[in-house]
């Protein structure tokens, strides 16, 4: 048995009340519902991914795992990250990759950074035969799990052009969140394409704006979401999206870049989701935070904005959130059951690994309604 499983054994009753698993009363049993693994900002953790992945496995009640990015350590060029795909690849179920900033380089410099052509290579095409899309050609796709009616749509929040310079280094800083205009055509395509009784979560590694923190045991006090080097300032573009998406609207808008980078083009939405009719949006899931954040969206409160503590085990990448880790412990892990209950638009957190925050708060389950 692996050793995640047993450090981990009192909350395995929760993680499958939450994935709707088991029997109740006169022998019945309730429709199992989608069940994720969540693991973020790993940075170079081989050990944590290993650990997921073993998790992932161990347990009948989860469906799929994904990493909402941060995999390097520092930038793209410190390992081959060999440790991540060959963990990934040893999953026995669906596993996705979110792309972050580390991800891409997070600087300028040539030696340091990739082109996306490589991240996608490096981080997605080795690892696509879990992401169950074999001809994937972006960092950015998406996936329907018809048993349980839920689109997942994983998002890649940096797409700065490649501009060089004299010496070969990037102009734009490969960590700048930026979308571009073939993405954002991608998305308006694909929450269209949606089903009509599907529901949706999207997956990033940026908040999609700077939201607003909501109180509970799962918000930690420490820390916010302020947005950094956003290069269409505090872009509301996909907020406005999902919203026209779910209310069964047009969205005709454009969103210039920040005076700094006007040379850039404008980004333009030209949706019509009318025909479709109106959508259920059950949240974000998002990274690069480092801390634990039940969030709403700053422009539009009936989107959830939600964003996990790092998987890695290195003191670095933990500060200023408020779990302690440590070796060899239950409190060495930090993952996150997502369960999502569409019939009663519920979403339910288990938390896996450390749960007692400095505060003596005990962050082991949380519920949301979206």
């Amino acid at each position: 048995m692996s050793a995640i499983v047993e450090r981990n054994r009192d909350v395995e009753h929760i993680v499958n009340a939450a994935a709707g698993v088991g029997v109740y009363g006169h022998g019945e049993k309730k429709p199992k519902r989608f069940a994720m693994l969540i693991s973020t900002d790993i940075h170079r953790c081989a050990k944590q991914m290993q650990s997921a992945v073993d998790y992932l496995n161990a347990m009948d009640a989860l469906d799929c795992g994904i990493c909402l990015g941060d995999i390097q350590g520092a930038n793209y060029t410190e390992n081959d990250a060999s440790w991540y795909y060959l963990a990934v690849n040893s999953s026995k179920k669906p596993f996705f990759t979110t792309i972050g900033n580390h991800d891409n380089g997070n600087n300028t410099k040539k030696e340091l950074c990739g082109t996306k052509a490589e991240v996608l290579e490096k981080f997605i095409r080795t690892t696509r035969g879990k992401i169950g899309l074999p001809n994937i050609d972006k960092t950015y796709y998406s996936v329907n799990f018809d048993e349980y009616k839920i689109t997942l749509i994983v998002m890649d929040n940096y797409m700065a052009p490649e501009d060089r310079d004299e010496n070969g280094n990037f102009v734009i800083h490969r960590g700048a969140e930026c979308l571009n205009q073939e993405q954002v055509d991608w998305l308006v395509d694909t929450l269209a394409a949606v089903p009509q009784d599907y529901q949706v979560v999207v997956a990033r590694h940026g908040y999609p704006d700077k939201g607003v923190k909501l109180e509970g045991n799962w918000t930690q006090e420490r820390g916010g979401l302020d947005k950094e080097m956003v290069l269409y300032g505090e872009s509301e573009l996909v907020p406005d999206v999902i919203n026209a998406w779910t209310k069964g609207e047009k969205l005709v808008k454009e969103y210039a870049p920040i005076e700094a980078f006007s040379y850039l083009p404008t980004l333009t939405v030209n949706a019509d989701f009318t025909a479709r009719g109106e959508g259920v949006f059950v949240t974000y899931i998002i990274g690069h935070v480092h801390r634990d954040i039940i969030a709403k969206s700053a422009v539009y409160p009936d989107q959830n904005i939600i964003t996990f503590a790092a998987s890695a085990n290195d003191d670095w990448q933990n500060y200023g959130c408020d779990l302690p880790r440590e070796r060899d412990t239950k409190a060495e892990d930090c993952l996150t059951v997502m369960a999502v209950d569409s019939g009663k638009r519920r979403i339910h957190l288990v938390r896996v690994g450390s749960n007692i925050t400095t505060d003596l708060v005990e962050r082991t389950h949380f519920t949301l309604t979206y």
